[in-house]
């Protein structure tokens, strides 16, 4: 039976493991994605279509989401600046009883953007859906991405894995003392999004359309 030293040196042996997979899992995609995203509307290629991902537009405590609020201002801004001519706006149609596509339309008509030119997707219940369905379902092979950067990065890293072409308008930040929990989520999704990708890959469907590429 291994003594208590022993499992001692094989806790830390597997946690310094995993730090090290989560670690080189940051870098990687950091480096895949990072000539991809942009801050600047104008830097920032010209694309048909944006995607903007959804948010909810209250906080946990009740509040307004700064997230909604500069993600809105984000993509409204590139709308407006002609870098795009439609946005599909994706996300959770009943979370807490919001439609979040909904109610993002509704901010972003408020920002100047006419209804015409949105397409809302009530499916997207995550970002892996939302990216996902921009290329199976609304057919686009190269689209923006509007979010924060550092949801942008993993949103960019599966559209390439999915083989669209994808560049990304990068939200305002939000300081991390104030965005914890988001930072926090985000390090259990760029390992779950893995999860995704193999799964999408074994579908019959990805099957399928790798036996026509052939």
């Amino acid at each position: 039976m291994p003594s208590l030293k022993d499992l001692l040196h094989w806790n830390l042996a597997i946690a310094l493991v995993l730090s090290s997979a989560l670690v080189i899992n940051e870098l990687h995609i950091q480096r895949r994605v990072s000539s991809q995203l942009f801050a600047d509307v104008e830097a920032i290629p010209f694309n048909n279509v944006a995607l903007v991902l959804g948010t909810l537009p209250v906080a946990h405590d009740g509040g307004p989401n700064p997230f909604f609020t500069e993600r809105m201002e984000a993509a409204a801004e590139l709308y407006c600046s002609g870098r795009v001519q439609h946005l599909i706006l994706s996300g959770d149609a009943d979370i807490w009883g919001y439609d979040e596509p909904e109610e993002m339309r509704a901010a972003l008509v408020a920002r100047g953007v006419p209804s015409a030119d949105m397409t809302l997707d009530r499916a997207g219940l995550n970002t892996f859906a939302s990216v996902a369905r921009a290329k199976t379902v609304f057919g686009q092979e190269r689209f923006t991405i509007v979010s924060q950067g550092y949801h942008n990065e993993r949103a960019v890293f599966i559209a390439e894995e999915l083989g669209a072409e994808a560049i990304a308008y990068n939200a305002a930040a939000l300081p991390i003392h104030r965005a914890k929990r988001s930072w926090i989520r985000e390090r259990a999704s760029r390992v779950k999004m893995w999860l995704d990708l193999i799964l999408a890959a074994r579908s019959p469907l990805a099957r399928t359309a790798a036996s026509f590429e052939r």
